[in-house]
């Protein structure tokens, strides 16, 4: 019985370590994999970035907007019978 036991220990310990070291290369992988990216291909990264600053304009075209779908839900709520 408690040979049995220790083996499975052991295949435990076996299991965990073989996961560690792969999760471990996997993410030295993509670690590299990124700087590659980043290094030789700065312009695909610029696009992940993320969004741009808005413009005067576009501010001025999302008030107007938000007070658009403001007025149609105060008027749904108004002619909707309760």
């Amino acid at each position: 019985m408690g040979d049995m036991f220790n083996t499975g220990i052991e295949l435990m310990f076996i299991g965990m370590g073989i996961v560690f070291v792969f999760l471990a290369m996997l993410v030295v992988a993509v670690t590299f994999m990124s700087w590659t990216i980043s290094r030789f291909l700065p312009e695909a990264t610029d696009s992940l970035a993320g969004p741009r600053p808005k413009s005067v304009k576009q501010d001025e075209d999302d008030g107007e907007l938000i007070a658009a779908i403001g007025a149609a839900i105060h008027r749904y709520r108004k002619d909707r019978p309760d």
